[in-house]
């Protein structure tokens, strides 16, 4: 990521998030728990300055994943649970967090996406990355904590690691090649597909995200007004494009081509 001026750049308090850590058992320091993940949401809620988000409360998960909820809290917070093990590993609360925190700008309040909620999580893997990259390179000099500067590298390492050009090529095979062959299993993952699938598309998203970060304003449409949940790949992303604002337009057809879908002009 081309971002060296980045880091000389404070980042943007807004907008405001309202994040607590609830679980009790966790060994670390709540503060700084929730420092990391207010910094780590932040990668993509500054390309929503003016909305509010609801509070969102941090529990530790009891099935080893993390997962957005879909009840609320007692007075309407979203909740959040994240499986790390004892609140210590910034960088993979930051990974986590993010990844649920895309969920929130993507699925709140929205209809579900059925067959194709594979895409929604790869738009998560791939932003969380993207997430990990801007906290690497802002942390340099505007850390949540002064003394928390060292730590910057961790974060831009684990991302580096997610993001191991290998993804590029799954199982030897150009992505493309690979994509037809699996796309069926991607979709019958409904919604939670496998792993070990959605991550080679997340790959392939976070090239298109880092070239113009701007665009991730496009995901809030992703399922707005959706009334099918079956789909097709190409139609999924073709109602999608329907509905963006004509400057995020072009972002759908990048995303879609990964996939070597052409969309219809509007």
């Amino acid at each position: 990521m081309e971002d060296g001026a980045l880091a000389q750049v404070p980042p943007p308090k807004i907008p405001e998030l309202d994040i607590r850590l609830t679980q009790k058992d966790y060994k670390t320091v709540p503060e700084n728990f929730e420092a990391v993940c207010r910094s780590a949401a932040m990668g993509l809620a500054r390309f929503f300055p003016k909305r509010t988000f609801k509070p969102i409360r941090i529990e530790k998960a009891n099935h080893q994943y993390p997962v957005k909820l879909d009840r609320r809290g007692a007075n309407g917070e979203t909740l959040i649970m994240l499986s790390v093990d004892d609140g210590f590993g910034w960088a993979q609360i930051a990974y986590q967090f993010s990844h649920e925190f895309t969920h929130v700008v993507i699925n709140h309040d929205r209809p579900r996406s059925g067959a194709n909620h594979w895409i929604n999580e790869a738009f998560c893997e791939a932003v969380s990355c993207y997430s990990l990259k801007v906290m690497g390179e802002e942390w340099k000099t505007h850390p949540p904590y002064g003394n928390w500067k060292s730590y910057a590298k961790h974060l831009t390492g684990y991302a580096d690691r997610v993001l191991d050009p290998k993804k590029a090529r799954p199982d030897g095979m150009e992505f493309g090649e690979w994509f037809e062959k699996h796309e069926k299993g991607l979709r019958l993952g409904k919604r939670h597909p496998k792993y070990d699938l959605y991550k080679y598309v997340g790959y392939q998203f976070y090239q298109v995200i880092k070239k113009n970060p701007k665009h991730l304003v496009a995901l809030l449409y992703l399922n707005e007004g959706l009334k099918s949940q079956g789909l097709n790949t190409r139609d999924y992303l073709a109602r999608w494009k329907s509905v963006l604002p004509k400057e995020h337009q072009p972002f759908a057809d990048q995303i879609a081509a990964k996939l070597g879908v052409s969309l219809p002009d509007l």
